[in-house]
């Protein structure tokens, strides 16, 4: 597979730059110009005193390698005032490979604001709008690998009724001119599981590969590459089938010496090729062209236009059952190296926008050569992100099929339905909501998983709540022999009655009968105790068996500090307990909240009176008054 690495701006043009090096930076940097990159960072990493440009080309270095974890660890090395629009939009790619679109859409206008290229720029701001889009679509795709798999590099699939045609370079050293070599991975009801060699005296020394079949089955076009002058060049040839075996026949009359020709494939009727080029009158890279067969012949080659084409490389072209035109590019703005991209005719015959499908099609590594199986509404292609570039395999996409868990809510009293109940789901090891707080009506709902996940131990977490019931907390594992779920709910009256208002104190307040109890609060700490916590939760508790109580909540200081400081901490307090009970289902209109700072000291402990810590910590509290 061939792609072209985007270019980095390393300062090597100088020779006076270059003798102003260490010899670690300048074994550095000739490693770079071999695109040697592990190399490259061993030898920078050897400086002791590295600065923000040695800095830069570690992290450059991982950029490419794909390792964005390292290399968003070296650029966050860079001092703010140090980075460059190309610093951050590396890092607006490394953001967005992450799925934080957020920081991806900041560090791109941070990068406009120091003078990068604004169709750049307005690119990636687009491809995040869209990731956002497509990401809903996406949720029901699982992704797997298929059995049998290359053993190296591979060079694109090809589907056939019989199974996967695949090249491959094998996992041993390059010992011959021919490297790689076509095999099929058979397929036995969509389980791809032997392997045999495919067109094995199909030129026997020369490397092969990314080929398509004519509809007749008798026609094959095949990527076949050559050295000239020292540079590795490719064109497409045709072999046709006699007596059962391929045997290869001229190239394509359009291919030439001057440039490359790769990766062609047919549109259904055989009529149409898409393939890849760099000849001349490109946009850069390698672009994706068409040619027709008239009366026989191959039409000269038309570029599909700048829509489609970068300055970079765009590359397999495939047209899908749907006639959607797929093709991988790193050029367009995606999660790194080569993503797949789809786009689709206008009605007018011109190309529409370009779409990024996002996860779990494309990772920061590279996928390429999609094909479609319509039967089975399933995907194939190829990706190098499990090995992190190393090793190519091959990956089965399709939408999973789902199981309905149902729930059943009942009084454990009566053992009535329960009616009018809401329900959240959590899947509690991705800490992915579900279901988020939804109705059920007459005591009965259901949610749905994937079928993968039954009897595979993956935690659900259930919460039912009812107004005068106690919350009950449901752990689910998905099991095939459990898909109804029974949850039985006790009344918070049938619980040991006012255990939570016995400890509540009465208090004088005019023309209202009301209680309170406090809780205590440290004053430099963000949340409230466990203990203080659990005062919330029994009071919350409390409210369901009488929802027609109002609730206020006072914050009090010590007096420690200044006025106005302790006025806004006793607020922040009380609003933080407003917060936990409305989250918790209190209703908001319920709540007042007032703040008093150190205007009610309990114990005369003000400033200057020499009390403990302890004493202190007595002021600072939070009263919580029903009003009955």
């Amino acid at each position: 597979m061939i792609y072209k690495i985007k270019l980095l701006v390393l300062f090597l043009m100088l020779p006076a730059a270059l003798f102003s090096q260490s010899k670690f930076e300048k074994k550095g940097d000739k490693a770079i110009l071999k695109g040697d990159y592990p190399e490259a960072i061993i030898q920078f990493k050897n400086i002791k005193n590295k600065n923000a440009e040695v800095n830069r080309k570690i992290a450059e270095c991982y950029f490419v390698l794909g390792n964005y974890d390292q290399s968003e660890n070296f650029y966050n090395s860079i001092q703010e005032k140090e980075k460059n629009s190309a610093d951050l939009l590396h890092l607006s790619q490394i953001n967005l490979a992450n799925d934080n679109f957020t920081a991806a859409v900041l560090l791109a206008e941070r990068a406009g604001e120091l003078g990068a290229d604004p169709n750049e720029v307005q690119i990636r701001l687009d491809a995040v709008r869209k990731f956002t889009e497509v990401r809903k679509a996406n949720q029901d795709l699982k992704i797997t690998k298929i059995k049998v798999q290359p053993q190296g590099k591979c060079l694109g699939i090809f589907l056939l009724p019989e199974g996967i045609v695949y090249s491959e370079a094998g996992a041993g050293k390059i010992k011959s001119d021919k490297n790689y070599k076509l095999l099929l991975a058979a397929d036995e009801n969509s389980e791809y599981n032997e392997t045999k060699s495919f067109a094995g005296k199909l030129e026997p020394k020369t490397d092969i590969g990314a080929i398509c079949i004519s509809p007749d089955g008798n026609t094959l076009y095949y990527t076949r590459w050559y050295i000239r002058k020292g540079k590795q060049q490719m064109e497409i040839a045709i072999a046709e089938k006699k007596n059962g075996e391929w045997r290869s026949k001229e190239s394509l009359a359009f291919c030439s010496r001057k440039y490359s020709c790769c990766y062609p494939f047919l549109s259904p009727d055989g009529k149409t090729m898409y393939f890849s080029s760099d000849m001349e009158g490109g946009y850069g890279g390698m672009d994706l062209y068409v040619s027709k067969q008239e009366n026989g012949k191959w039409t000269e080659p038309q570029n599909l236009g700048k829509s489609i084409n970068t300055a970079q490389n765009e590359i397999y072209p495939r047209v899908l059952s749907n006639n959607q035109l797929w093709f991988s590019s790193d050029g367009h703005a995606g999660y790194g190296k080569l993503d797949l991209f789809f786009t689709s005719r206008n009605e007018d015959g011109s190309w529409g926008p370009v779409i990024n499908p996002g996860e779990p099609y494309n990772s920061a590594f590279s996928e390429y050569s999609i094909q479609d199986i319509p039967e089975t509404g399933m995907q194939i292609f190829v990706s190098d992100r499990e090995d992190r570039g190393l090793r190519d395999r091959i990956y089965e996409l399709k939408k999973e099929d789902k199981k309905r868990v149902q729930i059943f809510v009942k009084d454990a009293h009566s053992n009535d339905i329960i009616k009018n109940v809401k329900f959240s789901v959590l899947k509690a090891l991705e800490n992915k909501v579900i279901v988020a707080g939804e109705g059920m009506i007459e005591g009965e709902t259901s949610f749905e998983i994937p079928e993968s996940e039954l009897d595979g131990g993956i935690l659900y977490e259930i919460t039912v709540q009812k107004s005068g019931y106690m919350d009950r907390v449901i752990e689910y594992y998905p099991s095939s022999q459990k898909m109804n779920i029974e949850v039985s709910l006790d009344r918070i009256s049938e619980k040991p009655k006012f255990s939570f208002v016995s400890e509540l104190k009465p208090m004088a307040y005019p023309k209202k009968k009301i209680t309170f109890k406090n809780i205590y609060f440290e004053k430099n700490e963000d949340d409230f105790s466990d203990e203080a916590k659990k005062i919330l939760d029994r009071l919350y508790r409390f409210w369901k068996e009488f929802p027609e109580l109002g609730i206020k909540i006072n914050g009090h200081s010590d007096s420690k500090g200044l006025e106005q400081m302790n006025l806004d901490i006793s607020l922040q307090k009380a609003e933080k307990a407003k917060e936990y009970l409305v989250k918790k289902g209190v209703d908001v209109s319920e709540i007042e909240v007032g703040a008093w700072g150190e205007e009610f000291i309990l114990n005369g402990c003000f400033d200057d009176s020499g009390c403990s810590e302890n004493e202190h910590h007595e002021n600072r509290r939070i009263e919580l008054i029903f009003v009955l």
